[in-house]
């Protein structure tokens, strides 16, 4: 399945690491993974309701 990779590819970059940190906020913060999360929340809410139709339509799923 494609959500593995997807959710493993979120996952790594869901985690503030300070190679990856650029000008505007700090990464060595406590709270850096934190509004990394909080921005990435979305997406996270998006791929579960894509998730959960691409299961519905598999399973022919009605509710």
């Amino acid at each position: 399945m494609k959500i593995l990779p997807i959710t493993f590819a979120l996952l790594v970059f869901s985690i503030s690491f300070g190679t990856f940190a650029h000008d505007g906020h700090d990464h060595q913060s406590i709270y850096a993974s934190l509004v990394h999360l909080v921005w990435l929340a979305p997406i996270f809410v998006g791929l579960s309701f894509l998730y959960s139709r691409i299961l519905k339509q598999l399973y022919k799923i009605d509710k």
